[in-house]
């Protein structure tokens, strides 16, 4: 993440109105850009649809996007932390010129993963043969998303991002209301993929652009996977945890079955997915925060462990990151409890824009609790990592997935009136736990810092050794 502080630390260095708006508009894109975007194009696409499909058709598109969105993010999720460890230490040695052939090589891997997961089960979905093959490529261009942005987190020019997805969301838009009217659901699906297609080829470009293109592959990440293995469980578990609620659901006697295979259950997806709307400026701040604020601290304590300072001093810088973690936890609670409470008070304008009924309005608001608890969790967690307590990560993870499976089956006992109160639960048991963690490391940070340490093998032999 390095690449992101030098750019963020730049922009804020002019100190403008202008210059803050940059820095928080490109954390929004970095830490959220795929997320935006969809539901900024499906949002645009719902109008023309209204017009050319039936209720039935309109629910189906809308599923299939949404598992689109779901599983080649799953799929993604074994790569996620273990490509940004093996991406930082290129970064760190200067060998940035590895990261064009390692995207190659990474998307090589993924898309095979994800042709072998999605294909079987296209077969048995019961659309047409052409809306399968549209979805599948789809599914890649997703995907591939998703991979991209790991990367360009490193990169210079934000505003190729931003204008990646912008012109993406335009053309699925212009395409939707084209070849919606003629083609109906096919056109929509095929308007949406050629959108994504877009920005998947925008951002590839930006790739190979900033980081130039000197070899074919680079298959360096697959060490990775052996050599940090709880950086691939982390991120199994964590986007599995993000899920899970929603696959209980779908499939429990209450999901919606809008054709054979394609369940879901809008009562509770749709209120859920617009709380985590409300997180997204949280997400830019604390990119921000952490990137500017508390990276300085954190070279600072680990500058003076290399050049052997003090014990003393080492623990006055001990204490500084301390100090600046506890005020960019306050700061997230009063910013985050803000926004949530304004998206409390004007609840219900914000249901009647999106055409939430009574009952979702329910989910909607422990939703908001839900999401403020979970945005402090993924505070946390990348903290975590931020010290390299990769165990640790991973054990949160699963006690993330662990919980938030388990509570949601249990509000599916006690009823409708309970719905979501499983995931805000889950949220504050891994918050509390991941906290405590957290706490309990930096506390002994000094300790762990030393005795991480390769322990080092004297040069000298004895007079008698060297006899012999």
């Amino acid at each position: 993440m390095a690449g992101i502080a030098f750019k963020l630390q730049k922009m804020l260095a002019g100190g403008s109105y202008t210059d803050i708006a940059r820095a928080y508009s490109y954390s929004a894109m970095i830490s959220s850009g795929p997320f935006l975007v969809v539901m900024g194009t499906l949002f645009g696409i719902k109008f023309f649809i209204q017009d050319y499909l039936s209720l039935e058709e309109s629910n189906l598109f809308f599923s299939l996007i949404v598992y689109v969105f779901a599983f080649s993010m799953l799929g993604t999720a074994p790569f996620f932390y273990v490509v940004t460890r093996y991406l930082a230490d290129k970064y760190f040695l200067k060998e940035v010129s590895a990261y064009s052939p390692s995207y190659i090589a990474v998307l090589h891997v993924l898309f095979a993963v994800q042709t072998v997961v999605s294909l079987p089960y296209l077969y048995f979905l019961q659309i047409p043969f052409t809306a399968k093959w549209v979805l599948y490529v789809l599914f890649l261009f997703m995907s591939g998303i998703w991979m991209a942005m790991v990367y360009l987190s490193a990169g210079k020019n934000y505003l190729a991002v931003v204008w990646a997805f912008l012109s993406g969301a335009i053309i699925s838009a212009a395409l939707s209301y084209i070849w919606g009217s003629s083609k109906g659901l096919i056109g929509y699906i095929q308007a949406f993929t050629v959108g994504e297609g877009v920005v998947f080829t925008i951002l590839t470009m930006r790739i190979f652009k900033e980081f130039g293109y000197t070899s074919a592959y680079d298959f360096g990440f697959f060490e990775y996977f052996k050599k940090h293995p709880y950086l691939m469980g982390a991120g199994i578990f964590y986007y599995a945890g993000l899920w899970i609620d929603k696959f209980i659901f779908w499939f429990s006697p209450n999901g919606d079955v809008i054709i054979p295979h394609l369940r879901v259950f809008t009562l509770y997806d749709t209120p859920i997915f617009l709380s985590f709307l409300t997180v997204i400026p949280s997400m830019a701040f604390f990119m921000v925060q952490m990137e500017t604020n508390f990276l300085k601290v954190y070279l600072s304590y680990y500058e003076h462990v290399r050049k052997r300072a003090s014990l003393h001093t080492i623990e006055q810088k001990r204490q500084e990151m301390v100090d600046s973690l506890s005020g960019h936890f306050q700061k997230y609670a009063i910013f985050q409890g803000i926004i949530s409470g304004m998206v409390v008070l004007f609840i219900y304008v914000i249901a009647d824009f999106f055409n939430l009924n009574p009952l979702q309005m329910g989910i909607f608001r422990i939703g908001i609790l839900a999401a403020f608890l979970q945005m402090g969790y993924l505070m946390v967690i990348n903290i975590i990592f931020y010290f390299d307590f990769q165990k640790e990560a991973c054990f949160t993870a699963a006690v993330f997935f662990v919980s938030n499976a388990v509570c949601t089956f249990m509000t599916l006992y006690f009823g409708f009136e309970s719905y979501g109160f499983g995931y805000a639960l889950a949220g504050f048991i891994t918050l509390l736990v991941s906290f405590l963690i957290l706490n309990k490391r930096v506390s002994e940070l000094d300790y762990w810092t030393f005795m991480q340490q390769p322990i080092s093998i004297p040069a000298f032999k004895l007079e008698s050794e060297k006899s012999k």
